[in-house]
């Protein structure tokens, strides 16, 4: 674009015109924008002989995958950047305009990016803490240094790098981004549609709605590869077949054979059913979940990608509230696996991430107020010989410092949860609430890892249960790993320090990151969408995004 006519155009835009660009679009960041392309004598950075270059393109697209969620108001002017998208031409005005559009929604989302604002689940209250997750005062990156960051990208031509520094560069959000295309594409066929929870089939059977359930199947990735194309050789296709009024039903197309079984059958394990190959209410309510609002869930799981940092250490533990599992991570690959049970509805444990550095091996429990007060307290007043059934010592602090009191000289019914002058530490052994091992990791949450005394419960598939803290089905297991016998401390001399009731508290040398996530959707390591439950419901998805969004 002439420099001449750039300039008469983008002035317009970003003087006169800023209110209402490309018609109803009132610009955000005009004040910092209007020096930025002064500086460039007006020269575009999205468009190059006015089309969009690679860099505008995937601003776009993330754009795009920020906002299919509609989780909030973002303020791309998404509607708008995606018709003068479709109408880009050669006429300077609407090229300009589309410029300027693009520039203006960069700042907005490099300013969520960077300030945190696109960390979900970031204001909480379960368990408070003065830590904030977005960044706000003198720690936040304002507009003047976004719109530096990008001039210096432009000069140095690594906008694509920019835009990339953007996101998390995690392998887990790279494939949830390819899943997020997947159901995006498969939602703009308008072929999806919900099956009757009247359609019972089994092996051998014939119906009508076999081939759109073939290939529905074979769009989520469940059907396996090849099985689609003798029924439509020569090419792949995403189209769905149509609902035929009068089929004739010995065609092959309409079998309910072995490949259609086994697919749902992998269906029902992403989904953690019983993968029992057959279509039950609870297989049909997964499929009748549109793929735009399952798009909308793998968004806002990509977004949690944004607590972790950029390393997350070669030697890691990973922990999944939403499918109760733990994994210890060495450079790529799992080292050890296990349940874990999470904190209930109402203490629900919060996303962190933290250093482990210290193991305490057959611990004391100190019982935190809230739960003294709120749980502990009531059974004192039922049964006031509860403190020796479970092995509680009882402490006042005296003069500053504590002492141990008889329980038995204490009338619990004087006292209420504002007013329980009593600290209560339970002692080592089968009965402390902790069980054998601590694992501790320093916050202001109290939040830490440790067994229970209670390992029945992890036989339970819905493990919502405990105070906040995460449970660990093999903590002597998990202890060795760490430990790997720094000082001596092998797994025999673990188990002889548990049985005898010896606190010890041991300092790991080579502190290990503790990841404590909440993904209901992510990709495994077979490269296959994972979807569970919404336990803590922290899923805020609005359900209004329209399929032009997506």
């Amino acid at each position: 674009m002439p420099p001449a006519v750039a300039q008469e155009h983008m002035e317009h835009w970003l003087i006169e015109g800023a209110r209402h660009v490309a018609g109803e679009v009132r610009l955000r960041h005009i004040r910092n924008m209007e020096p930025f392309y002064l500086r460039r004598n007006y020269q575009p950075v999205w468009l190059d002989s006015f089309e969009l270059r690679p860099e505008a393109k995937e601003l776009l697209e993330m754009l795009r995958e920020t906002a299919v969620d509609d989780w909030r108001n973002y303020g791309y002017s998404l509607e708008t950047l995606e018709r003068e998208t479709r109408r880009l031409t050669n006429v300077p005005e609407q090229a300009t305009a589309m410029e300027v559009l693009l520039t203006d929604a960069f700042v907005t989302y490099a300013e969520q990016a960077l300030n945190n604002e696109l960390v979900p689940n970031a204001d909480e209250n379960d368990h408070p803490t003065v830590k904030k997750v977005v960044l706000s005062g003198d720690d936040r990156i304002t507009e003047e240094q976004i719109i530096q960051l990008l001039h210096e990208a432009v000069r140095q031509n690594r906008l694509d790098e920019l835009l990339a520094s953007m996101a998390p560069q995690h392998e887990g959000y790279r494939r949830l981004r390819a899943e997020l295309k997947r159901y995006r594409d498969i939602d703009r066929t308008g072929g999806w549609r919900p099956l009757s929870h009247e359609l019972t089939l089994t092996a051998g059977d014939r119906h009508v709605d076999v081939p759109y359930l073939r290939w529905l199947l074979d769009q989520y990735g469940d059907l396996p590869g090849g099985t689609l194309s003798w029924l439509i050789p020569g090419e792949e296709t995403i189209a769905p077949p149509g609902r035929e009024k009068q089929p004739d039903l010995s065609k092959p197309e309409f079998l309910f054979d072995g490949p259609v079984r086994a697919a749902i059958s992998n269906f029902q394990k992403r989904h953690k059913l019983e993968p029992t190959g057959s279509l039950n209410k609870e297989t049909i309510d997964q499929l009748n979940v549109p793929p735009y609002q399952t798009a909308q869930r793998i968004a806002l799981n990509m977004k949690r990608w944004r607590h972790l940092p950029s390393d997350l250490g070669d030697r890691h533990i990973m922990v999944n509230m939403a499918d109760f599992s733990m994994r210890l991570m060495n450079n790529g690959s799992p080292e050890l696996e296990m349940k874990v049970i999470i904190g209930r509805l109402n203490r629900r444990t919060p996303v962190m991430t933290d250093m482990m550095r210290i193991i305490e091996i057959a611990p004391t429990w100190t019982v935190p107020p809230r739960i003294a007060s709120s749980y502990l307290l009531p059974k004192l007043k039922r049964n006031p010989d509860y403190l020796k059934q479970k092995g509680f010592d009882v402490l006042q602090w005296q003069n500053g410092s504590p002492v141990h009191v008889s329980a038995d000289d204490i009338n619990w019914k004087k006292y209420s949860a504002r007013h329980l002058p009593y600290t209560f530490v339970q002692r080592p052994g089968k009965l402390n609430a902790l069980g054998t091992v601590k694992f501790l990791f320093p916050n202001d949450q109290s939040i830490y890892l440790h067994d229970t005394s209670s390992p029945e419960l992890f036989a339970k598939d819905k493990r919502a249960l405990s105070s906040g803290c995460v449970r660990v089905e093999h903590p002597r297991l998990l202890a060795e790993k760490l430990l790997q016998s720094q000082d001596g401390w092998h797994r025999g001399r673990i188990d002889e320090a548990i049985d005898h009731n010896r606190t010890s508290r041991i300092r790991i040398k080579n502190p290990v990151p503790v990841h404590l996530m909440y993904w209901t959707t992510w990709v495994d390591d077979d490269g296959q969408l994972q979807i569970r439950e919404d336990i803590y419901q922290r899923d805020l998805i609005g359900g209004t995004a329209t399929h032009a969004s997506l």
